[in-house]
This record gives structure tokens, sequence and C-alpha cells, in this order.
């Protein structure tokens, strides 16, 4: 995501192991704070799980798979003829009790699934959260503070900048127009300015939001705050969790079920092409269409956020549109939208533009 960061400024803010030391912007509204973000509270009870060991232990249990069903393959290849037949007659034998056992553990497994399920009343989607909110937040910790300490005192604009405090500025705008909403007012917010001529930006799970001088220098005012809307969207919205949940369950449900029939059924090198054709298929079909579909969500919620803030929402799209003109490259294979984990920059403008209309009327309600 990052290239080489060029920066001469001096860095506002010094990361110890454990804690934050200096605040990163504070607002009248007390919505971007000075001290370290806060554990959300899980907003439901449900089984949750460690985020972080799902995680590392995704790729181990596919290998595991593997092993188990070529180790599989090879004892039923050794069995003789009339071994093979009692085993399969005594399958067939138990094959009631079998299918039972099957259906017990798919129902517990859908038990699980439906009470991890969150309704959002807004949107009336059904949203999966199966992991813990405050485990990812607190990898977030960890995560933001190894990032700045690289970062060290070359690349991190000082609060005393002026695209800092413009930065800033534009943030406690957004936040405190929107500060009914629950997922903003009860989180603290942190503000990171990289001296980076990178078009981009981003938020990470603890509220932390970094944006890099090249948006700053190419976005207005009001195209910022829709970019920086879109960024709060990613986090009220927990896609993190709900990425990682989904893509859990394609993997338990999906991914290792059939790379246990594949490795059982095929030779050992057939098996692995089958296996790389379906994680490829799994990646393009399941995971890309999934941050896709986060993307334009974030897009959507995003405006909205901004148009709270009385910005102009006729920005958003013309933003995309210049972006669609710095961004014209020679088409290659892996440069087709639906290899990409973001939506194309003409498709997003298409869409914002789309959304004009109720943004306006959401405007008017605020009185803007």
């Amino acid at each position: 995501m990052f290239t080489r960061l060029l920066s001469r400024n001096v860095s506002f803010l010094q990361i110890s192991r454990t804690k934050y030391s200096k605040s990163s912007y504070s607002c009248k509204s007390s919505l971007v704070c000075k001290i370290p973000n806060p554990m959300l509270k899980i907003p439901k009870k449900t089984l949750q799980l460690k985020n972080h060991v799902c995680q590392t232990s995704r790729r181990f249990s596919l290998l595991l798979t593997v092993i188990g069903g070529m180790t599989a393959r090879r004892w039923w290849l050794e069995q003789t003829p009339d071994m093979k037949r009692r085993f399969a007659d005594a399958v067939w034998a138990y094959r009631q009790a079998i299918c039972k056992m099957v259906a017990i553990g798919l129902g517990m497994i859908g038990t699980f699934l439906l009470y991890s399920m969150e309704l959002d009343p807004q949107r009336q989607l059904w949203r999966l959260f199966i992991f813990n909110d405050q485990m990812i937040e607190k990898k977030a910790d960890k995560e933001v503070g190894f990032f700045l300490d690289v970062m060290g005192q070359c690349c991190l604009l000082s609060v005393d900048h002026p695209t800092y405090k413009r930065v800033a500025g534009i943030t406690s705008r957004i936040l405190y127009a929107n500060s009914k909403v629950e997922l903003i007012r009860n989180r603290k917010w942190h503000v990171v300015v990289l001296d980076n001529p990178m078009v981009n930006a981003f938020v990470v799970a603890n509220g932390f939001i970094f944006v890099f001088t090249g948006m700053a220098n190419l976005a207005n005012d009001d195209q910022l705050s829709i970019i920086i809307g879109h960024e709060l969207a990613h986090c009220i919205l927990r896609h993190i969790n709900n990425f990682n949940s989904v893509m859990l369950v394609f993997h338990v449900l999906c991914m290792l079920p059939i790379t246990a029939l594949l490795s059982i059924a095929l030779p050992f090198s057939w098996a692995l092409l089958t296996i790389s054709l379906s994680q490829f298929i799994f990646y393009v079909g399941v995971k890309l269409v999934r941050h896709r579909f986060h993307e334009i969500e974030a897009d959507r919620v995003g405006l909205e956020l901004a148009a709270n803030a009385c910005v102009d929402v006729t920005q958003g799209y013309r933003f995309w549109e210049i972006m669609a003109i710095l961004n014209e490259r020679p088409k290659h294979f892996w440069h087709v939208w639906w290899m990409q984990t973001h939506p194309t920059d003409i498709s997003r403008a298409h869409y914002l533009f789309s959304l004009i209309p109720e943004a306006k009327e959401l405007q008017k309600l605020a009185g803007c």
C-alpha cells in the first residue's frame, strides 16, 4: 500500500511501545481526542473469537487439510480390494448415522452464524460479526504503534503544519456534524498526516485516520471532506470485522471441504493445480467482490456523513473523475476491474453522481 515516504518534517506524535505520548488533535466537540482510543463495547453478546488467532491459523489449516487428504488417499490406495469393499459396506450400513452427525454439525454452525448476525436498522441489512471488536482494536493499536514508530521523525506532519490543521479541521467538522451517530460519538478519533505525494487515505479499526499530503494537495476542502467521510464509514460500519468474518465462514465451509475432497480424489500434481485454481476463484469471486462491496458502501455512507456537514456533495464525483484521468494506464490482465480491490474510478464517479439528489435531501434535513 505504501511507497517510500519522503519528508523533512518533524513527527508530531512520538510512539512508545505501548502508549501514545502526544495528542493527535483536540477540538471543542471532544470527538478528536488526545488520549488513546478506548476499546469499544461489543455491541451484542455473541460467541466472538479472537481475530488474530483465526487469521494466523487459516493458511495453516489449509496446509493441514492438504496433508490430511494426501495421507488419506495414500492409505486408501494401499488397501486391498477386499478391505475397500468392507469399508464401503460399513459406510453404507451407517449412512443414516453419518448423515445425522453431518446435519447436527451443520445445524450447530448455522445456529452460531445466525446468533452472530446483526441487523443494520438504517440499511436493513444483516451483517455477520464473528470476531471480538475489542481484539480487533487491540491489534490495530499495535499496528498503528509499529507503523508510526517506523515512520520515525521523517514523515509525520507537525500539528502546527497548515496541511495538518486543514485536515484535522475538516475531520472535526464532519465528526461534530455527525455526533448523533453512536459509533462516532463514543469513539475517540486521531488524525495522522503523512508527508507523501501518494494520493491516498485510509483508516485503522482503532480510529486512526491517515491522510497523505498527496491527497490533501489534490483535493479541495469539500472533496477531502467526502474522502474522510468515506474512511469514517469503514470504521462505523465495522468493515474489518465483517470482512474477516465472511472470509472465515467461506474458508471453513467451502475451501477446507473442497481442498480435502480434491486432495483425496486426485493425484498430487492435479490436486495442487485444482486447489490453486479454487483458491484463485475464491480470491476473485469472494474476497475481491467483498472488498468492492465495502468500498461502494463506504462511498455512500461517507457522502451522507459529508452531507450532514453541509459540504458541496457534487464534489465527490468530480474528484473521482479527476482520479480516473490521473490513473489512466495500459490495459493488462491484472488491471481489469474484477481483479481490483476497489471499484474503478469512473464507476465511483457515476455512483456518487447518482447519490447527489439523496444527499441534498439530507442537507435540507440538517438545515444546511
